[in-house]
């Protein structure tokens, strides 16, 4: 192979590179622990949680899905008439927002509900109080686990802001009135509140904040003065905390990518009718 075919495969893989990344965005903790510490959203009068995120590169991608990491605390033994000896389901909604003026909630430019498969925690140990034993030999009161959104084929910006929403007794959008294991189920946070934490992939708009609606002022680090019962951002308050999730997909080439590449298959062609015409006349 000529060293001109061998620099323009080469330029052409390092141009296509980007678009082949899997993880745009990640604050998952790897691996995942038996528990992490997590937001209730009965405990919390919250309807929504989430973040605002700038994927990796910032550029605009085609999603193909998300993973939530969730927490739940309820009994199989609380609830013996519902769900299965495995779980229980509960519809989770993962919104979508462009990012506003000043990383205000924009408009919404997508959501997809999954009706989510949650697993009891385990029944609680001797020597554990009301938690469970977990493989690792600490006593934990929740069960960590993964829920995965299918985004295929949605279309983000470079920077969006996502919110997990669901239904409890109380709270939501549509609360249920009836006590349900959705009052135990939390969203799953990275850190432990010691020191500040950042995603392993991609950024956060704003380091050690949120975006939340909670029908609780005080709870707002400025004490509800910006709004209550809103998806807002809940500015410099979450600091050694992070909503635990990994968005899926392929960045999509800048418009200069383009013509760099054009530029580059035209190089190639050129190239390889001047090597023919080398072979014919030598």
């Amino acid at each position: 192979m000529s060293k001109s075919v061998c620099l323009l495969v080469a330029l052409t893989a390092a141009l296509a590179g980007p678009g082949m990344a899997d993880v745009l965005y990640s604050s998952m903790p790897s691996p995942v622990p038996p528990n992490v510490p997590s937001l209730g959203y009965e405990a919390t009068s919250t309807a929504e949680f989430g973040q605002g995120i700038q994927l990796a590169g910032g550029s605009a991608a085609t999603l193909t899905s998300a993973d939530v990491l969730m927490s739940n605390w309820a009994l199989e033994s609380t609830y013996e008439t519902l769900g299965t000896s495995a779980g229980f389901y509960v519809p989770l909604t993962l919104n979508l927002y462009n990012v506003g003026a000043g990383n205000t909630v924009g408009s919404l430019f997508d959501s997809v509900t999954t009706n989510a498969f949650i697993q009891w925690r385990p029944e609680a140990s001797a020597g554990c109080g009301t938690g469970y034993l977990g493989g690792d030999g600490t006593c934990y009161n929740g069960l960590a686990q993964v829920v995965t959104f299918d985004l295929s084929g949605v279309s983000a910006p470079g920077q969006f802001i996502y919110g997990l929403a669901f239904n409890t007794t109380d709270y939501g959008a549509n609360p249920t009135h009836v006590a349900g294991p959705y009052d135990s189920l939390n969203f799953g946070l990275m850190g432990d509140g010691s020191t500040s934490v950042t995603p392993s992939t991609g950024s956060d708009l704003m380091a050690n904040s949120a975006y939340w609606n909670t029908s609780y002022g005080p709870f707002y680090g400025d004490g509800g003065a910006g709004g209550v019962g809103t998806f807002r951002l809940d500015a410099n308050d979450w600091t050694g905390y992070d909503p635990a999730v990994t968005f899926n997909g392929s960045s999509v080439p800048e418009p200069g990518d383009f013509g760099m590449l054009a530029a580059l298959l035209a190089f190639g062609a050129l190239s390889a009718k001047w090597r023919r015409r080398q072979s014919v006349t030598q």
